[in-house]
């Protein structure tokens, strides 16, 4: 995905999780031991299966979303106007790409490049999201424990700016 279709993707996501509501009926909210880039991909899967579905389907399964539900009409006006926009920027990503690549492409050639384009998409970032899953963890802690070393000692000190650029150990 491009840069656009992250921040759309964001703002998407965002509507949909303000209030901390869960995405689908029958999900339970995320434990407080699991990560935080986890449930964002978890998140960023169930949006993008949205994409693909046919408006009647995607009415259906929003239908199921206790969070869609609680929204009143306009909130889901704006919803779906965001679902809108973003199946738009997929598609003309989808085409810019079968460009670049100097592809002539009939209009169910079209259709069918532009599912397998973000269906390989898709996968590669799935690919890549487990092969680097143990290094982002690492540095995952890495930040914690050096957040924890340097906020903890400031608390101690009574969080004094000034004491700590200026005590020399």
């Amino acid at each position: 995905m491009g840069r656009r279709e992250f921040v759309l993707a964001g703002w998407l996501i965002a509507g949909l999780l303000v209030g901390g509501v869960s995405l689908r009926a029958g999900d339970h909210a995320a434990s407080a031991a699991q990560e935080p880039d986890h449930q964002r991909w978890v998140v960023k899967q169930k949006i993008i299966g949205l994409l693909e579905l046919p408006d009647d389907r995607l009415l259906a399964e929003l239908g199921k979303w206790p969070r869609f539900q609680e929204m009143n009409l306009e909130q889901k006006g704006r919803f779906l106007e965001r679902i809108a926009r973003m199946r738009v920027e997929r598609v003309r990503a989808a085409d810019r790409e079968a460009e670049r690549l100097g592809l002539t492409l009939s209009e169910d050639q079209r259709a069918a490049f532009r599912r397998q384009y973000w269906q390989r998409r898709e996968e590669m970032a799935r690919q890549l999201w487990k092969e680097t899953e143990g290094e982002r963890k690492s540095l995952r802690e890495q930040l914690e424990k050096e957040l924890k070393a340097q906020f903890a000692s400031k608390e101690s000190r009574g969080g004094s700016e000034a004491a700590v650029g200026t005590r020399r150990e």
